[in-house]
C-alpha cells in the first residue's frame, strides 16, 4: 500500500500515524505538513522515536502535484481546507479519504450547517461507513469520511431505523465527548483550566452533524424497507428529525452517546438485544452487549470498534441505545484505515485488531 497523509499533525493524522506505525504492507507514506517540512517525523512527534515510521520527512504541501504517485490519500486537516487539494489529487488518480465535512453533505446543507463559502465545484463524496455502504466504498474515488458523533449515533441506530421500529421524527440524542474531539489548535473553550472538572453542552441545536445524521438515518430506514422501489419513490425524505445535544467531557477522547426513541409497537429489551446481534454479527468492530449491560468509555479507548448497550423502557415503550467509540479511532483515523482497505482490497480488519488500553 502507498499512501499519503495530509494534515498528519493534528490528532487524526496523530492517531492514523499511531496505527500506521505497526503495518508491515505500506511501502511508502507521504507525510504533508507545510509547518514542518523536511523535519522527521519524530523530531515533531517524539512519540514515534524509534519506530518504523519515526525518520519519514514531512514534505511540504504545496509541491503536491511533484508528490510520488500513491494509492490513497488520507487528508486529516480542519473542515475548509480539503477542496485545495481534493481535485488535484483526482486528477492524478489517486483516491482520496477525507475526515472533515467537506464532502458528507449535499451542498446546500453543507453551505447552511458549516457556513462555508461558495464552491465553483462540489461532489459529495461516498458516505464511509462500512456497516451501511461497505459495497460502495470499495469502488469510491472519494471517500466522506463520517464525523465522530455522527458515527456513533448512526451505528446506534440503523437497527432501529432498517426495521422501522420507531417513530422517526422525535429522536433525542444526548452525545458527550473529550476534548481531542475539538482538534489540536488552542481555543480558549477547550484550554485545561476552562474544562478540567466542569462539564458543558455546546453548540446547543445547531452541532452540524446534525443532518448528517438524520440524512444516513433516512436512508437506512429507506434501505430498510421491503419494497426499496417504492419507498424511495413515495417516502418522506425529512420524516427523520434528531435533537441532538453535545457535551464537553474533562477527558482527553472518547464518546458516549445515549440515543432515545419511541417504540411504535411492544418490545422487550431481549427482543430489541436479539435483533441488534442479528444486524451486527458479521461485523468484525461492532459489539453489541448482553441485556444489563452498558458500554463504557474505557473499554474502547485506542480501538475502532463501538460498543452497544440496549434497554428497554417497559412503562414508557421507550428504547434506549447507549453506543461508546473512541473518536479519534472509529470516529476519524481508524475509520478512515478500515474505509482504505476496502478501497484496496486489503483485509478489512488489518492493523486494526488493538485491544483498548484500560
Amino acid at each position: 500500500m502507498r499512501m499519503a497523509l495530509l494534515g498528519a499533525t493534528g490528532y487524526g493524522g496523530i492517531e492514523t500515524l499511531r496505527i500506521l506505525q505497526g503495518r508491515t504492507d505500506v511501502e511508502q507514506l507521504i507525510v504533508g505538513s507545510d509547518r514542518y517540512a523536511a523535519q522527521a517525523i519524530e523530531q515533531v512527534l517524539p512519540q514515534f522515536r524509534g519506530s518504523s515510521i519515526g525518520q519519514v520527512q514531512f514534505t511540504k504541501m504545496a509541491t503536491l502535484d511533484d508528490f510520488p504517485m500513491v494509492d490513497v490519500a488520507l487528508l486529516a486537516m480542519p473542515h475548509g481546507e480539503a477542496p485545495k487539494y481534493v481535485d488535484r489529487l483526482l486528477d492524478r488518480g489517486i483516491r482520496v479519504i477525507d475526515f472533515s465535512g467537506d464532502y458528507r453533505l449535499p451542498y446546500d446543507t453543507y453551505e447552511l450547517w458549516y457556513q462555508a463559502p461558495e464552491r465553483a465545484h462540489y461532489v459529495p463524496g461516498v458516505y464511509g461507513l462500512p456497516e451501511l455502504y461497505r459495497d460502495h466504498i470499495r469502488n469510491a474515488e472519494l471517500i466522506a469520511n463520517p464525523g465522530c458523533y455522527a458515527t456513533a449515533a448512526e451505528l446506534a441506530c440503523i437497527p432501529l431505523m432498517e426495521q422501522q421500529v420507531i417513530d422517526p421524527s422525535r429522536m433525542i440524542i444526548d452525545a458527550k465527548s473529550g476534548v481531542s474531539g475539538a482538534g489540536r489548535s488552542p481555543k480558549l473553550d477547550s484550554h485545561f483550566v476552562e474544562v478540567d472538572g466542569s462539564f458543558r453542552a455546546y453548540k446547543v441545536g445547531q452541532h452540524q452533524h446534525t443532518p448528517e445524521i438524520e440524512r444516513i438515518l433516512q436512508d437506512a430506514m429507506v434501505r430498510g424497507s421491503t419494497n426499496l422501489e417504492n419507498a424511495l419513490a413515495t417516502h418522506d425524505h425529512s420524516s427523520v428529525r434528531v435533537l441532538l445535544t453535545t457535551q464537553l467531557l474533562p477527558i482527553k477522547r472518547g464518546i458516549y452517546l445515549t440515543a432515545y426513541a419511541q417504540l411504535t409497537g411492544t418490545m422487550t429489551t431481549e427482543e430489541v438485544t436479539h435483533m441488534y446481534k442479528k444486524r451486527y454479527e458479521t461485523e468484525p468492530f461492532i459489539k453489541v452487549l448482553q441485556p444489563g449491560y452498558m458500554p463504557e468509555i474505557r473499554h474502547v479507548v485506542g480501538t475502532n470498534e463501538c460498543h452497544i448497550g440496549i434497554h428497554v423502557d417497559d412503562r414508557t415503550q421507550t428504547v434506549m441505545i447507549v453506543a461508546t467509540i473512541d473518536n479519534l479511532v472509529k470516529g476519524a483515523a481508524g475509520q478512515a484505515l478500515q474505509n482504505a482497505n476496502l478501497m484496496l482490497g486489503i483485509k478489512e480488519t488489518t492493523g486494526l485488531e488493538q485491544t483498548a488500553w484500560c
